[in-house]
């Protein structure tokens, strides 16, 4: 085994993705994409330690585009974090498809498919 594999430099984070949402969001007739990212288990923690809803947690970071963190659209649902601002933005439909493509990124997906064929065996 090889030290070089383990070194930052060498971790095979996913690329970016986009993602379909919500067809609410438009420009120029065309359905506006969703960017979400993977993040690391220390970046996690340091967001959602002492949240209540550590899903809405990891959503908030992962999500790339559009930039929750923009006060401006803050102002716009009347909200004050990036968290409550996807849940005025989204229906309860859209927020789990969210949620399903932000957990798949993070691997949270190919984990619960091993634990099912485990759990079959």
């Amino acid at each position: 085994m090889d030290l070089k594999s383990f070194l930052k430099e060498n971790n095979g984070f996913p690329a970016n993705r986009k993602v379909r949402i919500s067809p609410c969001f438009v420009d120029k007739g065309e359905e506006v994409l969703w960017e979400i990212r993977a993040v690391s288990e220390e970046e996690y923690r340091r967001v959602a330690d002492g949240k209540k809803d550590k899903w809405a947690a990891l959503c908030m970071i992962s999500v790339v585009e559009p930039d929750l963190k923009d006060k401006e659209l803050w102002e716009s649902y009347g909200v004050d974090s990036g968290e409550k601002v996807l849940k005025e933005m989204l229906y309860p439909g859209e927020y789990v498809k969210l949620l399903e493509a932000v957990k798949d990124i993070n691997g949270f997906q190919k984990r619960r498919k091993a634990w099912k064929e485990q759990a079959k065996n």
